[in-house]
């Protein structure tokens, strides 16, 4: 009824286009990578434009192979801390902590937990450590208390690892 009073709609009309923004936006779009990548895609492509068989590929097939190894090695100890805080009665958080990334409400625990990961495991100028810390947020929210969190990242975290910047 109120559309017989109204009328049919009509759709809205949409901006002519540009191609010259369209190319750039373009090109932005496929070069575009995420921050804790960044030094991987850099390492990557100097890999990529280098000659073949020379000292610099070399050197750059180390590094890149280096920057592979140190992030699953961060990976690895933060989801163990996590598996380890969760360990005594909600194990079946597990996935949630992990894989969602949720709200940090608890800022006084949050605060403390990742300067104890400064502390006791990396750098935290580390951008792929940064992007992991939401793990600890995660923990943090779901209940359970900064000491448990820093005994899990003493148990995991026996020495402090650095790692090239």
């Amino acid at each position: 009824m109120v559309a017989e009073f109204q009328g049919e709609l009509e759709p809205l009309s949409k901006p002519p286009k540009n191609p010259t923004v369209d190319y750039y936006n373009g090109l932005l779009k496929r070069d575009a990578v995420a921050t804790e990548d960044v030094r991987l895609s850099i390492v990557a492509r100097r890999l990529a434009a280098s000659e073949s068989d020379s000292e610099n590929q070399k050197q750059l097939q180390k590094e890149l192979e280096q920057l592979l190894q140190d992030r699953s090695t961060i990976q690895a100890h933060i989801h163990e801390i996590a598996a380890v805080s969760l360990s005594t009665n909600r194990a079946n958080l597990y996935q949630t902590v992990v894989q969602q990334r949720k709200k940090i409400t608890d800022h006084d625990c949050y605060k403390s937990v990742t300067q104890h990961v400064q502390q006791k495991c990396f750098d935290l100028q580390n951008e792929f450590v940064l992007n992991k810390l939401y793990i600890m947020a995660n923990l943090c929210e779901a209940g359970l208390r900064d000491f448990t969190i820093k005994n899990a990242i003493n148990v995991v975290c026996t020495s402090r690892l650095h790692f090239e910047y």
